[in-house]
């Protein structure tokens, strides 16, 4: 199967700058990241499903990763999502199973219900669900000390980054210098540092809580995905949505955590690729 490099790119949506890549060719799949990460995420993941028949689009989120970081925008999930679908219709895509990881799992859900017509199959890993978010270590970044805190000069965001990574993570050999730095990157420095806080304040639970009972209602197939071992975003907050869809189902990982991505790629590519495999999307 052909699994080039497309495009390593932006687009201009809303007057904001959004890095994208684009590989293979195919069947389509949008994938979006969550916090603290960025396209970074998917790269495994991305160059499997190329492989195995897809063409695989990866976003940076406004305020993540290559993407513009603008200190007056709204970087809430419900803006996100808007975001995310003024980039699809530029690109033309015209339905596509649309993956979203954490925060960007909420952010598939609201494309999901305000724009059906643009999706194909809808794929939840260890997704934000009802009220589940933000998390306490997200939620603490509201308090106005932290400006100080991060605004310091000698704070290591690396720190803070490795710690979150072990505890989302089963392999937690993975969490290497190299992969701490990586995800680091977008946000190094006193204003990387900022760009971040501003990111995760933006995350508002009543978003998405106030659509989930549209959620519940869609049916569009739907995959769940899940760590058992996710100290994020616990897996009985995926049972409840899986037990209310009317065409969902659930697949657990029994050795891994919160970062999927990082710690099953292969597996986790396997499973969405099956997924999509009776229903292809076009372009």
């Amino acid at each position: 199967m052909n699994n080039e490099i497309l495009e390593n790119g932006y687009l201009d949506v809303a007057g904001h700058r959004i890095a994208y890549t684009r590989q293979g060719r195919g069947s389509a799949i949008a994938l979006v990241h969550g916090i603290p990460t960025s396209r970074h995420l998917w790269r495994n993941v991305m160059s499997l499903l190329a492989a195995s028949g897809h063409e695989v689009l990866a976003f940076d989120l406004l305020g993540y990763g290559d993407s513009d970081k603008p200190s007056d925008a709204d970087l809430g999930i419900l803006a996100q999502s808007e975001i995310i679908f003024q980039a699809l219709s530029a690109l033309e895509w015209k339905r596509a199973t649309i993956v979203g990881h954490d925060i960007g799992g909420g952010i598939a859900q609201l494309v999901a219900i305000n724009h059906p017509e643009i999706l194909d199959r809808l794929v939840l890993i260890d997704s934000i669900l009802y009220d589940s978010f933000p998390e306490p270590g997200i939620a603490r970044l509201k308090e106005p000390v932290w400006d100080e805190i991060l605004g310091a000069a000698d704070f290591d965001l690396k720190k803070g980054l490795a710690k979150g990574f072990s505890r989302g993570m089963f392999h937690i050999d993975r969490v290497t210098p190299e992969l701490v730095d990586a995800y680091e990157r977008p946000f190094h420095g006193i204003d990387g540092r900022h760009a971040y806080l501003r990111a995760a304040r933006a995350l508002r639970a009543e978003e998405l809580s106030s659509r989930m009972e549209d959620v519940e209602k869609l049916a569009v197939p739907t995959l769940l995905v899940w760590g058992r071992l996710d100290s994020f975003q616990p897996l009985h907050f995926a049972e409840r949505l899986g037990g209310k869809m009317p065409n969902a189902q659930i697949k657990v990982f029994d050795e891994a955590g919160h970062f999927l991505p990082e710690d099953v790629p292969e597996a986790l590519a396997s499973r969405i690729s099956e997924f999509t495999s009776c229903q292809q999307g076009t372009r």
